[in-house]
């Protein structure tokens, strides 16, 4: 397991090139989540944390993932499922191409899995609960159905995604990856942020935290592991939607990121063998009943 200090250098590396980009292009962008109180409350990383996040107004955002292909250079790529078929999430990354985070259940997946920061567009939240409803169902389905497209069957242990699988490659051949990824940005755009009080990082926590929109009219820097990185300059009322009344006790929890495999001296072109044998082992213990 590489030193988590290495991995955030990387991580902080991928930060200021997002910024640098961002205030070139009069972009707005904002730390959030547990970096945003890694920044409030440790003026850098959660000490147990691994990943930083970011967030961006759905303007901005598509603005973005607009600018020229050549915007980022090599190693790092700006990761999107327009920029890089196989790719399934709702969300923009930033990678540095020649290390690694991989996930022992993503090995199979033929997209870059270099160390990365998440990019998360703040989508409008409509007033209508059953508009809500209906955009989560879309997005869940659109993702989950290519999320089938590389999904190890019998490793798996999935036999019923099968024909989700047979159905989704016959689609993208049909129809193109983008195309239908597409789907998930025209439904997350549906609801005009100029009609509404709330917007929210839907396509990946879905409603689950809704943010008044004017926190964001804003913003302050606040220094972050020797950078100072932009946040809403009311971010007491972020914070608390997102963790509650307490947010400056710490409380240790896992991360989403927890069963990665990290390396910040390897590309993970050369890791991606080693992370098939950790999925393929753990997953056969599994299905044998073995711990």
């Amino acid at each position: 397991m590489e030193s988590l200090k290495e991995i955030w250098k990387i991580e902080v590396d991928l930060l200021q090139q997002l910024l640098d980009v961002c205030k070139k292009h009069n972009l707005r962008v904002w730390v959030a989540d547990g970096t945003l109180l890694g920044a409030v409350r440790h003026k850098g990383f959660i000490p147990w944390d691994n990943d930083i996040d970011v967030v961006m107004l759905r303007e901005d955002y598509d603005r973005l993932l607009q600018l020229p292909p050549d915007t980022f250079r090599h190693p790092y790529f700006l990761q999107t499922a327009y920029t890089d078929q196989h790719y399934y999430h709702a969300h923009a990354q930033l990678r540095n191409s020649e290390t690694a985070a991989i996930r022992p259940s993503d090995s199979h997946r033929p997209f870059n899995q270099g160390i990365f920061i998440d990019i998360f567009p703040l989508d409008a939240v409509s007033e209508d609960m059953e508009q809500r409803q209906y955009v989560a169902h879309r997005i869940r389905k659109v993702t989950r159905f290519l999320h089938a497209h590389d999904t190890p069957i019998l490793l798996s242990g999935r036999i019923g995604l099968v024909f989700r699988k047979w159905k989704c490659r016959w689609q993208v051949w049909r129809k193109g990856w983008q195309n239908i990824y597409r789907e998930v940005d025209d439904v997350l755009r549906a609801t005009d942020i100029h009609q509404c009080q709330y917007v929210a990082e839907i396509s990946f926590s879905s409603y689950d935290f809704l943010i008044d929109k004017r926190i964001f009219d804003d913003t302050v820097m606040l220094p972050f592991e020797g950078i100072e990185v932009p946040a809403p300059k009311d971010y007491d009322s972020f914070l608390r939607a997102v963790y509650g009344d307490n947010y400056m006790t710490p409380l240790q929890t896992g991360t989403a990121h927890d069963d990665m495999l990290f390396d910040t001296t390897h590309s993970y072109r050369e890791l991606i063998p080693q992370a098939r044998r950790i999925y393929r082992q753990k997953q056969l213990r599994k299905l044998f009943g073995k711990k």
